[in-house]
């Protein structure tokens, strides 16, 4: 304290020493410093470009109800190209015995980027179900197609139907079949009078049921539980089941695909099909891929390009 006059006291704020003046300063101009650093990193950063994500190039929708009964095997799943517009060329694609219908999603998605529009059903299926079920099934999703049209973007004036194995066998059925009034009994949607698919494509396809089990004798059991008995006893379900007995020469252009090493279906089945349809006067191409199996020509690059091959070569 200083003495001043009068007796008052007045309180003089103490000086700090110099170095601590000093550090205050620095550390002041650092903080100071510091966030003129960081606000401009900060501006920077805001300034770096966000790396713009590519559009996908295939639309999957799943799980769509072919059917009003709303069985899950009624439902199939839906692969659009995403990069164009329609109306889409489109491939029904059916899955063999003991599938589903992912089992065509490499399929489905090749397809659409190539500008297809894919359909991939699901199917009711032995043993759980017994002939006609499932060829009605078959029908109905096609007839789908054609109530859908609009909705997806599809061409029903270029409609072409693959099937593998069991699927293989309902494509052709598709592909010969005249009149599908009768198993479209129950299903909402209808087909036109004719010419409702453009081309089939069976896979290692059953086409001949009497002849099947010659080759593959495994067949046999599956044949009598699918068509609900022996030949010997239902001789004519067993004609009619069959692709083979309704070849006339005014079906679509065929293209059969089948493994040399199958043991499953025997290639003689694809064969023998494909001799039908020549001698009827039909339009068909066979394809047999050396040291294929079954499922291996399910994603053999030369089952892609003969598809490929097949559909540019007959679209409108």
């Amino acid at each position: 304290m200083i003495p001043i006059s009068g007796g008052q006291m007045k309180t003089i704020p103490a000086r700090l020493p110099l170095r601590n003046s000093i550090h205050l300063f620095l550390a002041a101009f650092g903080i100071i410093l510091g966030f003129i650093v960081l606000s401009s990193c900060s501006s920077r950063e805001t300034q770096v470009p966000t790396p713009s994500l590519k559009p996908k190039e295939v639309e999957i929708i799943r799980d769509v109800a072919y059917h009003s009964d709303g069985l899950e095997e009624h439902q199939l799943d839906v692969y659009l190209p995403n990069l164009i517009e329609g109306p889409f060329p489109t491939l029904l694609m059916i899955h063999g015995g003991s599938g589903q219908k992912i089992d065509l999603s490499y399929w489905g998605q090749t397809m659409a980027k190539e500008g297809y529009a894919a359909i991939s059903i699901d199917h009711r299926q032995w043993p759980e179900h017994s002939y006609p079920d499932h060829i009605e099934d078959a029908f109905c999703a096609l007839a789908w197609i054609y109530s859908s049209a609009d909705l997806y973007e599809l061409d029903t004036s270029n409609i072409f139907v693959l099937g593998h194995s069991a699927g293989g066998t309902l494509a052709a059925m598709i592909g010969v079949i005249k009149d599908p009034a009768p198993y479209l009994e129950g299903c909402p949607q209808s087909l036109p009078e004719k010419d409702w698919v453009k081309g089939v494509i069976p896979f290692t396809g059953i086409f001949d049921y009497n002849t099947a089990s010659q080759y593959s004798p495994s067949l046999e059991e599956y044949a009598v539980g699918l068509l609900g008995g022996s030949r010997q006893d239902i001789p004519d379900i067993w004609e009619k089941a069959s692709a083979s007995s309704w070849i006339d020469g005014n079906e679509p252009p065929f293209l059969l695909i089948h493994g040399e090493d199958d043991q499953n279906i025997n290639p003689q089945q694809s064969l023998d099909f494909a001799s039908l349809i020549k001698t009827a006067g039909g339009e068909v191409e066979l394809l047999l891929i050396p040291n294929a199996d079954h499922n291996q020509i399910k994603s053999s690059p030369q089952s892609i390009e003969a598809v490929e091959n097949f559909i540019s070569g007959i679209i409108d």
